[in-house]
C-alpha cells in the first residue's frame, strides 16, 4: 500500500509526460479559440416554405343544396362508418345558398373511396357533417356538373 502511495505521489509531483506537455511547447494556433482543425462547417439555408396548395371550389351558386344535388344513401352510410369521405376536410368546396360544403371529385386524390360505393368520374360528392355519425353525402346533379365545366 505504501509503495502505491509513493508511486502516485511521484506521478502527481510532475514527472515529465505524466499530465501532458508544457504549454510553452504548444503551437500558438492550437490556443486560438477560432482554430477549427476540420475547417468551417457550411451552413445550409433553411428550406423555402412550401406555397399553400390551391383549394378547388367546384361550384358557386345561390341555389339550395337539394336543387343542385341528390342525396346518396349508400355513400352516406359509408361516410358514417368512415369508409368514404374527403382526405382533408374542406380541401375542396362547393358554395351553395351561402353555406360551404366539403367536396371531392371522383377519381381525385381528395376522395377516400370505398369499393362498395364505387365513385366513378365525372362525379362530385358533397359532404355534410363529415366525421360525425350524422354524415350525409350528396352527389352533384349532371346539369350542375356541366355548368361547373365537368
Amino acid at each position: 500500500m505504501r509503495r502505491a502511495f509513493i508511486l502516485a505521489a511521484i506521478l502527481i509531483s510532475g514527472a515529465p509526460g505524466a499530465w501532458g506537455q508544457d504549454l510553452s511547447r504548444t503551437n500558438d494556433m492550437h490556443l486560438n479559440p477560432k482554430f477549427d482543425p476540420v475547417g468551417r462547417t457550411p451552413v445550409e439555408a433553411a428550406p423555402a416554405p412550401e406555397p399553400p396548395r390551391p383549394r378547388p371550389v367546384y361550384l358557386k351558386t345561390k341555389k339550395p343544396l337539394n336543387e343542385i344535388a341528390q342525396y346518396d344513401a349508400k355513400a352516406s352510410a359509408a361516410c358514417r362508418s368512415r369508409d368514404f369521405g374527403q382526405f382533408e376536410q374542406l380541401r375542396g368546396k362547393v358554395l351553395a345558398d351561402g353555406k360551404t360544403y366539403g367536396a371531392a371529385a371522383a377519381g381525385s386524390d381528395l376522395l377516400a373511396d370505398h369499393p362498395n360505393v364505387g365513385a366513378k368520374p365525372p362525379a362530385i360528392y358533397l359532404f355534410e357533417h363529415q366525421g360525425m355519425s350524422g354524415c350525409r353525402v350528396w352527389k352533384l346533379r349532371p346539369a350542375e356538373l356541366r355548368a361547373a365545366g365537368y
